[in-house]
């Protein structure tokens, strides 16, 4: 990248930073966001961010990808003169941190915003620059500060995270300014009023980055005509270093500048820092390798590169590559990166579930591949098993690649069987574990929620079909290993009394009579293995709206709440006896003549 000095500053007496507020009051929105439900990097929450308006005449605002979000959302603007008006997301970059909104111009009264205008060439070390915002959603927050750096790579701002979001393959600004939390999204400003950068983040030694706008102007010519802008991958995650750090790793400036490298114009080189496996440039690329041309052009940093990715969707494309002191060139094919953004969520027992993406694939070096159970609320899943970092490779050993995989799947397994599940940590590839677990007796309907490419709305509709007809029975193996597992010689009562003893968990659906949904877990007495009847704590079923489990020895089956009595806490619940034909003590503690008086043993 090259970085020019840029001295002409206030040169005219034009424009003045004391009527920047004036000229930009009516452009500059703050944005009330709501996630209810999580999904890809994001989770369910509610907070304020700003936007800018960078078309008037179409009504369209910039801000930043983590202000829209990938999954479903709500957002609504608010202008300076406190109108409101409901936002159409419009669209987000899958890798950078930029988004554009939609209003309805018409919808405003008494004010009419002008377009603030995107001006990335203006953008030099030593500018001096205004962060016009809305800092801790107070309106018209307007912070100074100068340009210092103009290359660094992309910010991480969650290193320990479960896959929350980080830009990737761009530069960024950095700037000291005070703005904090509600201003992500402001337009970073020269004293002309136009925009030569976007907030996008900041860290606690007031330092603040601010994301170029080469690849927001790329994207808007196209928003503008009502199209969607090609947007290439090789699922590699590429970072930026300087000559001296390249000449550590045994790329001299001489060997460079003969094959094409500026080592005088440019302030570095791109090197690869993730390959994700399975990936177009999988086997291609390797971790270390520094990229020296792309398809015969020289690529000193990101805008270049991508440049050529953006434009090669489909096609293969040249790397000359600097790799173990020797320059050598590879082949990849372009990928379109819209192809791996999960556009789907599956709610399934209040359990969300949907493609993993490249961006947490790219954030834990994992392939993109799998079910990502984005959030299991109501246990679903065992809560000791299961957390966002899980990814499903397969159900019963079946490979679940995708979303529509693992329909399949699921539609052709009983409501009653066990579901065994794949699951890895896409944080650590080592981490791999198997589970059993069983469908729900009490779900909430099974809904799917789309997005729409072209309004960017998310719609809702009933998956029907999903869970087969329940089985009378789960085998007769199973029985056996209850068998063998409860044999036991000792007739004496504590003894039956404690092979009727079985552990109880319940997971409540929703909250109800003042409980929340705390899964809860206990012992419960088998009463009368006939009717397959349980007599448990009122504790352990606060909520009616429960899913109930009970294990015998090592098999679990599904309960369902038989009784609650109305004062007393004492709760019978029932499991079909069909499922388990072991046979199980009859302690006879409901027949007539076996009453308790006083002074009985």
């Amino acid at each position: 990248m090259t970085i020019s000095s840029g001295e002409s500053k206030d040169k005219t007496n034009e424009y003045s930073w004391s009527t920047l507020q004036e000229r930009l009051r009516a452009s500059v929105v703050s944005i009330c966001i709501s996630f209810p439900i999580p999904f890809d990097t994001e989770i369910n929450s509610m907070s304020y961010a700003t936007g800018f308006v960078v078309d008037a005449d179409q009504g369209i605002i910039l801000s930043n990808r983590h202000v829209m979000g990938p999954g479903p959302s709500s957002h609504k603007a608010t202008f300076f003169d406190n109108q409101e008006l409901f936002l159409q997301p419009t669209y987000y970059d899958p890798e950078h941190d930029f988004s554009f909104f939609r209003y309805d111009p018409a919808e405003l009264k008494g004010i009419e915003p002008k377009a603030i205008r995107l001006a990335p060439e203006k953008a030099h070390s030593g500018l001096e620059i205004r962060v016009v915002g809305n800092n801790g959603n107070e309106k018209m927050s307007v912070h100074q500060g100068e340009l210092s750096q103009l290359d660094r790579n992309a910010p991480v701002y969650n290193r320990n995270s479960n896959g929350s979001y980080n830009d990737i393959n761009t530069f960024y600004y950095q700037a000291s300014t005070t703005s904090e939390g509600g201003s992500s999204g402001s337009p970073v400003v020269d004293i002309a009023g136009d925009a030569v950068a976007i907030k996008a983040g900041g860290n606690r030694a007031a330092s603040n980055y601010m994301m170029p706008l080469q690849p927001v102007k790329y994207a808007f010519d196209y928003i503008r005509r009502g199209e969607i802008p090609p947007r290439g991958t090789l699922q590699v995650v590429f970072r930026h270093i300087t000559h001296v750090q390249a000449e550590k790793l045994g790329l001299e400036a001489a060997a460079a500048a003969s094959e094409g490298v500026c080592v005088d114009e440019s302030t570095g080189v791109l090197i690869v820092h993730k390959v994700v496996p399975n990936g177009p440039a999988d086997g291609v690329l390797q971790v270390g390798d520094i990229i020296i041309a792309v398809n015969s052009a020289a690529v000193p940093g990101f805008p270049e590169l991508f440049g050529i990715v953006d434009a090669e969707i489909g096609r293969s494309i040249s790397m000359r590559v600097f790799r173990k002191g020797q320059f050598i060139t590879v082949h990849a094919m372009v990928q379109d990166l819209y192809e791996i953004m999960p556009t789907r969520t599956l709610n399934l027992g209040n359990c969300y579930l949907h493609d993993f993406s490249f961006q947490e694939a790219a954030s834990g070096s994992a392939s993109v591949t799998g079910v990502k159970i984005s959030m299991d609320w109501n246990g679903m899943f065992p809560s000791y098993e299961i957390d966002q970092r899980k990814v499903i490779h397969a159900i019963n050993f079946q490979p679940t690649p995708n979303l529509n995989a693992m329909i399949q799947v699921l539609r052709g397994i009983h409501r009653d069987q066990p579901l065994v599940l794949k699951v890895k940590d896409f944080r650590d590839p080592r981490d791999e574990a198997m589970f059993v677990t069983y469908f729900p007796q009490v779900i909430p309907p099974i809904l799917m929620y789309t997005r729409s490419t072209a309004t960017g709305f998310w719609a809702v509709e009933p998956v029907c079909g999903l869970l087969g007809a329940p089985e009378p029975k789960l085998g007769p193996e199973l029985s056996d290993a209850y068998s063998q597992l409860t044999t036991n010689t000792d007739d004496s009562f504590a003894s039956r009394i404690q092979q009727c003893m079985v552990c109880i968990e319940t997971r409540p659906v929703c909250p109800a009579n003042g409980q929340y949904t705390t899964r809860r877990s206990g012992t419960g007495l088998v009463v009368d293995p006939h009717c397959g009847l349980v007599l448990c704590s009122a504790r352990l079923l606060p909520n009616p709206t429960s899913n109930i489990s009970a294990t015998f020895g090592a098999i679990q089956v599904n309960l369902t709440l038989a009784y609650m009595h109305p004062l007393y806490p004492v709760v019978f619940v029932k499991y079909d006896p069909a499922q388990l034909t072991a046979i199980i003590p009859d302690l006879g503690l409901f027949k007539p003549d076996n009453r308790l008086c006083v002074g009985d043993p």
